[in-house]
């Protein structure tokens, strides 16, 4: 692949309204003023999210005719809406059909212990110790390296949509040119205007790859988490264990290469761009390293990348005084959960000195996301380089200015244009 034929795919497939656009869902007016205020008239409201923020209800998957639908605004809500599993689980149809067979989708005995094969692998100790030394110190140093004569960079493009997927494409044991093709595969699998045939055939395409991956270490084992899934013992009833299948840990690939690739891609962006619209806090960071990390955990309370999941009521239960029948579909909105006023004083403003306190930006519960650990790496190893090297780095007043947009269910920012010296 040409130098430029990869650039095109990554300013392709990390170009944040086209990833609204392709989801069906579309790009979305800023809604934090409208959950905000929907917030202040009651923690629970019946209805689908999209409906009360002036968005078609039937765009993408976050509304399917035929189901009762209830909205959760505050912070106590959508936490108890992750963390009580016998009363609301997460086979809801926001669980697309090329995640269904992960654990994305199971609940219960089955997902701890097919999730407990993977998290030792994505535990802090793992995440601080062989991705970053294996993987994301060599790949921050090679990607800033790349642009670090340069007066004028896209971050967005050049950095943040680089980093995520090919450290999870690595960490995996897939080729950078594998990882591309996987992606862009999935993509247009999940694509809302293609048809079924077509997102068929896009994902026949992204399982050849990891069939041809995982039999490959089945036969040749590396140092790379395929290989390690390909040891792995999955209890049995009873006493006994037995290797993953072949579809688990395809499962498993499809599930954390696609997300891991995607997510962190837009809060590595949310952070810089809220760093640097607040120079006081950007001169502090600077100053002191230490604080970095805060910043990471305030950008994703402030501006959480993937702002609201759905869950399906398993029975009758109250929620926040309000009673949701058997059957119904939750819209849990993490961007207004992580605006709780009556958690956080300002809710709405970034600010790295505030008490650390949990939020709901990475859910919570036996659902909590599986990467967070490797994705803060991430984000110190691109944004100490960052600092490092460019410290007086500003947005470039030549361009555009930079703005964080998306669709309801996913959002982050477009180009994020800086001069770097």
């Amino acid at each position: 692949m040409t130098e430029l034929a990869e650039a095109r795919d990554y300013d392709d497939m990390f170009d944040i309204e086209e990833d609204a656009l392709r989801s069906g869902a579309g790009v979305a007016s800023d809604p934090y003023p409208a959950w905000a205020e929907l917030l202040s008239r009651g923690p629970v409201h019946e209805g689908p999210i999209s409906g009360f923020t002036g968005e078609e209800p039937s765009r993408g998957n976050l509304y399917i005719p035929g189901y009762q639908y209830f909205s959760v605004f505050s912070f106590a809500g959508v936490s108890a809406g992750f963390t009580r599993p016998d009363d609301f689980n997460s086979q809801s149809h926001q669980v697309s059909g090329s995640f269904t067979d992960t654990i994305l989708a199971l609940d219960g005995l089955q997902h701890r212990q097919l999730r407990d094969v993977i998290q030792e692998h994505f535990q802090p100790a793992a995440a601080s110790s062989w991705w970053r030394e294996k993987i994301i110190a060599g790949l921050v140093d090679e990607l800033v390296g790349n642009f670090e004569n340069q007066q004028q960079v896209d971050l967005n493009a050049q950095l943040f949509a680089r980093l995520p997927l090919r450290t999870v494409t690595e960490g995996f044991g897939l080729s950078h040119e594998e990882g591309l093709d996987f992606r862009r595969g999935i993509l247009a699998a999940m694509n809302y205007a293609a048809t079924p045939e077509q997102r068929m055939q896009a994902m026949n395409a992204a399982n050849e790859i990891l069939d041809r991956v995982i039999r490959a270490r089945m036969e040749q084992p590396q140092d790379d988490v395929i290989s390690r899934l390909v040891a792995a013992k999955l209890p049995e009833e009873g006493e006994g264990t037995r290797p993953l299948t072949l579809n688990e840990i395809a499962g498993f690939c499809r599930l954390i290469v696609f997300a891991g690739g995607g997510t962190t891609w837009k809060q590595l962006g949310i952070t810089l761009f809220a760093l640097l619209n607040n120079r006081d806090q950007l001169e502090a960071v600077m100053a002191d390293r230490t604080l970095l990390p805060k910043a990471i955990l305030e950008s994703a309370r402030w501006y959480p990348n993937d702002p609201v999941f759905a869950r399906m009521a398993k029975r009758d239960a109250e929620l926040e005084g309000t009673m949701i029948p058997a059957g119904s579909i939750l819209h849990l909105c993490l961007g207004s959960a992580n605006h709780d006023p009556s958690r956080w004083e300002e809710p709405d403003k970034f600010d790295i000195f505030r008490p650390v306190q949990r939020s709901v930006a990475f859910a919570a519960g036996p659902h909590s996301c599986l990467g967070q650990h490797v994705a803060r790496e991430e984000m110190l190893g691109a944004m100490n380089a960052l600092f490092d090297r460019f410290p007086n780095i500003r947005w470039d007043p030549s361009k555009p200015a930079p703005k964080l947009s998306g669709s309801l269910i996913s959002r982050g920012p477009g180009p994020l244009h800086v001069l770097l010296n």
